[in-house]
């Protein structure tokens, strides 16, 4: 099945669970008969949780507890105090609100994204520099049906966008991502990827360098994408999946 829609950066309130619930539980399958005591400078964790989000690209969840905030790595094993950093914007963790709402953007200024080395195909929209200052990002497989039905829309609404592929649908995803990167001209790799017509395209000169597939990979998981599609805003904001308005979502809150 083709990869689909991110979950949504939402933080949830007053979650009815407890950390050392969590650990009973995962010792308990384990065969282990008692959870061990928590030390004093972790009494808290004892306590109703009143906020959790776990960290874009980690495995690492942000908790409030009792004016506390926590941050939990693995199946409740490793807790660490803090304080942590969020180096993407520069600044330092210091609740689970803030968390949600750094987590659901990445500064462009402080984390560049290089459209040639990640092999985007281009969608102009508009003319001149002001558009393509304007672009979003926009990462997609070449043959998830959502990702098709988001670019559309972008030509739709003459969107200008960097469009990175990520071959995450196994070989014929890598087959029709090659094809496109590989493509005689970005008309014909965007022509070609909106009709999924990417099988017309000729196979790929032995010339063809196809590291910026590679590399689009990395950023993604950099990135912390697990899904796609997904956009990145000019300003910004990070949008998993397809916006009910796309031209509203784009021009901002």
């Amino acid at each position: 099945m083709a990869p689909e829609k991110l979950p949504p950066f939402r933080t949830p309130m007053s979650h009815p669970s407890t950390l050392s619930c969590a650990v009973a539980l995962t010792l308990a399958a384990m065969g282990v008969q008692a959870a061990p005591p928590l030390p004093q400078e972790l009494a808290d964790l004892s306590a109703p949780i009143e906020a959790s989000l776990r960290l874009p690209g980690t495995g690492v969840q942000i908790l409030a507890v009792k004016d506390r905030v926590f941050y939990v790595g693995g199946p409740g094993r490793y807790v660490f105090t803090g304080p942590a950093w969020d180096l993407w914007h520069g600044v330092k963790l210091t609740s689970v609100s803030q968390a949600a709402e750094l987590a659901g953007r990445v500064d462009l200024a402080r984390l560049p994204l290089n459209a040639a080395a990640l092999g985007a195909i281009e969608r102009p929209g508009g003319q001149g520099a002001a558009a393509d200052h304007h672009a979003a990002w926009i990462f997609i497989d070449p043959i998830c049906p959502r990702c098709i039905a988001l670019l559309k829309s972008v030509e739709d609404n003459q969107v200008p966008a960097h469009v990175v592929l990520l071959a995450l649908g196994g070989k014929e995803s890598r087959t029709a991502a090659r094809r496109l990167l590989c493509a005689p001209s970005p008309d014909a790799a965007w022509r070609a990827l909106i009709d999924q017509a990417w099988g017309d395209l000729p196979e790929p000169a032995e010339d063809c360098d196809t590291q910026p597939l590679v590399r689009a990979l990395i950023a993604a998981q950099l990135l912390g994408i697990e899904q796609v599609p997904l956009l990145i805003a000019a300003d910004g904001r990070l949008h998993g999946g397809v916006p009910d308005d796309l031209t509203a979502w784009l021009a901002g809150p």
